[in-house]
């Protein structure tokens, strides 16, 4: 019984001083309750955002969402929606079309 105190105190303890952006992955980046960064996507940091770099985000994610026992909403078709965000259709997806995006989607909810 005593035992089972110590440890709640710790964990509480633990969960306290952790650190917010301690949540995510080795970049401090992706937190799952939060919408991903520009820079998550963006892996080659060329201020762009390739098809090929969307779909591998989305890829890592709904891995990573599967292995916690849950899953990504709206997970089918990321090519529809590249293109919903890529607005001027050059094939990549700006800061400003993602941020566009970022405002529409939070605006959404």
């Amino acid at each position: 019984m005593m035992n089972s105190y110590v440890l709640s105190g710790l964990l509480v303890c633990l969960t306290i001083s952790m650190p917010a952006n301690a949540i995510g992955n080795e970049n401090g980046a992706m937190r799952m309750s939060q919408m991903p960064a520009f820079s998550d996507f963006d892996t080659n940091q060329d201020q762009l955002i390739s098809e090929q770099e969307f779909e591998q985000f989305h890829k890592a994610r709904q891995e990573l969402r599967e292995s916690e026992g849950r899953h990504l909403k709206n997970s089918s078709d990321c090519n529809e929606k590249f293109k919903r965000i890529d607005l001027d259709d050059n094939k990549f997806i700006d800061a400003k079309e993602f941020q566009s995006h970022q405002e529409r989607m939070r605006n959404a909810k």
